[in-house]
């Protein structure tokens, strides 16, 4: 691979390459590990110091980004890298390479200050008390006759089998913020930036169920005597015995999407009958009909959890979502919305100056207004 994608990237730099070897260039690029593309590109670079190669006007973005200062910590140093391969990606749509680069965004020393998300939420005990979460936290918090560990970036609740009333908790994420929760049936919960789940300290019952908004993904321990239910935004549910599954239930997106990785479940909404999913398939739930898409973008779907962006075939306004709930941001757009399509992968420990100036390279242009971002024609 690695000889394929130097020589790939040879032809793009000096004008030759085809439409085959850039929808090529960008299938290689995705599939890359960090280490690989930053050996191609560095040589490349240093081979384009002091030539006069023809190159087309998105190896000057490439370029552009590659020359500036790096402030990172070295262990993250490559992932700047990889975001100058993103460029590449999200210029590449339609094979469209011949992009002009961009003034710098307005507002700029505004942008760099707006940082990425990290660990953080609040819990809400059954009294109304509310506890502030961090990375750093490393307590035990008694409620009753529960237990809740608090070990970093999770919470950690001890069994019960107690025959107490039950309470409940609710686990909140802020934008910007994620969490992890194991609950205690033993089932682990993560939170995406934004999201809610309301849940017992103890399963009593016949069956275990929690309330979600926002994205969740589930990995849920199995008990056939115990179905594992989740009402989403009170709009659908899902059942489920023991699998693994993502919830996406973002209000701004007005569609619940539930897709299953492992095992099976069921989801259904008031309006329609309950729709059975297998591994790899994606159910999508609008106000009128569930549809199911049987080869969904697993990899797309769960980038949250592995810290990346995915914009697989992503529309402007679902990118500008997940930036706005990511990095604590309000989004408003001056004039039409700009119609693009993006596809590439960013890692989300990046700072919002530096993926904005990766969709600046586009034609979108950005300015920012106190912590809202301004899309503008």
């Amino acid at each position: 691979m690695n000889e394929q994608l130097t020589e790939l990237f040879n032809r793009y730099f000096d004008g030759t390459a085809t439409d085959a070897d850039r929808q090529k260039l960008m299938a290689l690029v995705m599939e890359s590990d960090d280490v690989l593309l930053e050996s191609v590109m560095r040589q490349r670079w240093e081979a384009l110091q002091g030539t006069t190669v023809q190159t087309p006007s998105g190896a000057h973005v490439l370029a552009a980004i590659l020359n500036k200062p790096v402030q990172m910590k070295p262990v993250r140093q490559r992932w700047y890298w990889a975001a100058a391969a993103a460029v590449l990606l999200l210029l590449g749509i339609g094979g469209y390479f011949q992009l002009k680069h961009q003034q710098e965004i307005t507002g700029v020393a505004k942008i760099e200050k707006v940082t990425p998300g990290y660990e953080r939420a609040t819990l809400t005990l059954n009294d109304g008390s509310v506890v502030q979460l961090d990375s750093a936290g490393n307590r035990t918090i008694q409620q009753g006759g529960s237990s809740i560990r608090q070990q970093g970036g999770q919470l950690v609740y001890a069994a019960s089998s107690g025959k107490n009333a039950v309470t409940y908790n609710t686990l909140r994420t802020p934008r910007g913020g994620q969490f992890k929760v194991i609950l205690p049936d033993g089932t682990t919960v993560w939170l995406n930036a934004a999201s809610s789940i309301r849940y017992p300290t103890a399963f009593l019952g016949q069956e275990r169920r929690v309330e979600m908004s926002g994205e969740v993904y589930f990995e849920v321990a199995k008990s056939e005597e115990k179905p594992f239910k989740v009402s989403v935004n009170g709009r659908a549910e899902v059942k489920v015995l023991g699998t693994h599954f993502n919830v996406n239930a973002y209000p701004e997106e007005n569609i619940i999407k539930t897709t299953l990785l492992e095992g099976a479940v069921s989801m259904s909404t008031p309006a329609s009958s309950p729709v059975l999913l297998k591994p790899g398939q994606q159910a999508a739930a609008g106000k009128a009909e569930i549809k199911v898409v049987n080869d969904a973008n697993i990899d797309q779907v769960m980038a949250w959890r592995y810290g990346l962006f995915n914009f697989d075939r992503s529309n402007l306004q679902s990118v500008m979502n997940e930036l706005s709930r990511w990095y604590d941001v309000d989004v408003r757009y001056e004039g039409q919305i700009p119609s693009r399509i993006f596809r590439g992968k960013i890692k989300r420990d990046l700072s919002l100056i530096q993926v904005l100036e990766v969709l600046q390279d586009v034609n979108i242009k950005f300015k920012m207004e106190g912590k809202t971002i301004v899309v503008y024609n």
